[in-house]
């Protein structure tokens, strides 16, 4: 669980909780008579331009000035391949690209105590009750690593999120003991905290009980899962609350989540979910020790 633990007996679940377009680039050379573009003629007879070159292409006419006055210079170069030989310079190489985002370029930051924050324009939530662990987040997702925990989770995703999330992830995930690594969380009125489990470590959650059916998604089948939490940490604080699960039948350590599939499968099986307070991908640890590495990113 996100925001606070418990203290749960060995097997059941661990709770708490742009871009420029190619083509005829000119250069920037000084020209007296004002000129931005690539060196076209001036036709004016005082209407200088001084040597900015370009291979965009041929250049046209300049417009120039009148007698005794300075040219307005050229109109700069017709559109070719884009090698500008300009000296003006970009702060990214997807400037010139057409629209690609740049890279994060946040600095990794590790937490090692409860912090709920934003990083790479995802948030992220990090909990344990006892033992040692750190989550630290990268560029491209998250590292977390525990050792001999309680109950442990980081996470990485997006707030308050909803269902039409597809959450796309690659994990080198190493748990020693009973570990979950899947999609993460809570919804409010009903208060659920809800599952979607790929994979996880010596024992398969939530261990049979409250099956209600299966799912097929982003090639798998998944069983469903409802189980009930009584008088347990939540993100509103000890409350009584369900969980809903869907818990892949074969171990996976990445691929694409289409979270749609399951909250459509569970809302068939009468498992109703309220407002969601986040979607996230989630490292659980519970009275085990490990690590994980994941890449992840959230549409």
């Amino acid at each position: 669980m996100g925001c606070s633990g418990s203290d749960d007996s060995s097997g059941e679940a661990g709770s708490g909780g742009g871009s420029a377009g190619p083509g005829g680039t000119t250069t920037s050379g000084v020209t007296t008579g004002g000129s931005t573009g690539t060196a076209g003629g001036a036709s004016g007879s005082t209407g200088v331009t001084t040597g900015s070159t370009s291979s965009g292409g041929p250049a046209t006419t300049g417009t120039g000035g009148s007698d005794a006055t300075v040219g307005s210079g050229g109109t700069g170069g017709s559109e070719g391949p884009a090698t500008s030989t300009s000296t003006t310079t970009t702060t990214t190489t997807s400037a010139s690209t057409g629209g690609t985002p740049t890279r994060c370029t946040e600095p990794d930051k590790e937490v090692c105590s409860d912090d709920i924050g934003t990083h790479c324009g995802l948030t992220y939530e990090y909990w344990k009750d006892r033992g040692e662990g750190c989550l630290t987040n990268t560029a491209d997702g998250f590292r977390v690593n525990w050792n001999n925990i309680n109950n442990l989770l980081g996470r990485k995703g997006v707030r308050p999120g909803g269902k039409d999330h597809v959450v796309t992830y690659e994990a080198d995930y190493r748990p020693n003991g009973n570990s979950y690594l899947g999609v993460y969380g809570w919804t409010r009125s009903p208060l659920i905290e809800y599952y979607i489990i790929d994979s996880w470590g010596n024992w398969r959650p939530p261990g049979g009980e409250g099956f209600v059916g299966t799912v097929d998604s982003d090639g798998g089948t998944y069983d469903i899962y409802k189980t009930q939490r009584v008088n347990q940490p939540s993100i509103d604080g000890t409350a009584t609350f369900y969980q809903f699960w869907s818990v892949r039948k074969e171990k996976r350590t990445s691929g694409t989540i289409t979270v749609a599939n399951h909250f459509d499968a569970w809302g068939r099986q009468g498992l109703t979910l309220g407002t969601f307070y986040e979607v996230s991908l989630v490292v659980e640890g519970y009275q085990s020790s490990g690590s994980a590495d994941v890449k992840v990113s959230i549409e």
